[in-house]
């Protein structure tokens, strides 16, 4: 399933709705794509381009849902510091001071940004923060 730092809500993607639903990948992208709300409702935020939704709409319907703060993923990272993705996925390889995921679903990292502009101002790189 996915990771989620203390305290903070837990996300899933795609496939973890449909392990928890019991249904196909193919019917989740379905739902999705038919824009078919009565079974998925629009995420709560996109990642790179991956929607994610927060795990609390299904664990406890009709409940007030956490906030989730404004969170990016390797492609908004590489936008912020004007690089390509491929060198965000270096800085892990090369183990540099990067900021470990603080989500992980599935295979994408996700991030709030305050980590990132740590590692800025560490590393003396420029940043641009996206508008929010």
């Amino acid at each position: 399933m996915t990771e989620a730092p203390q305290g903070r809500p837990e996300l899933v993607g795609q496939l973890d709705l449909s392990k928890m639903l019991g249904e196909s990948i193919n019917t989740i992208h379905s739902w999705r794509h038919r824009g078919d709300h009565d079974k998925l409702p629009p995420p709560d935020a996109v990642v790179s381009g991956t929607p994610v939704w927060l795990k609390a709409r299904w664990d406890n319907p009709g409940q007030p849902l956490p906030e989730l703060p404004p969170v990016v993923g390797v492609k908004e990272v590489a936008k912020m510091f004007d690089v390509d993705s491929d060198t965000v996925s270096i800085w892990f390889r090369r183990n540099n001071g990067a900021p470990e995921a603080e989500w992980k679903v599935g295979r994408m990292r996700i991030w709030t940004i305050p980590p990132w502009e740590e590692f800025a101002r560490k590393t003396g790189r420029p940043i641009t923060l996206p508008e929010q």
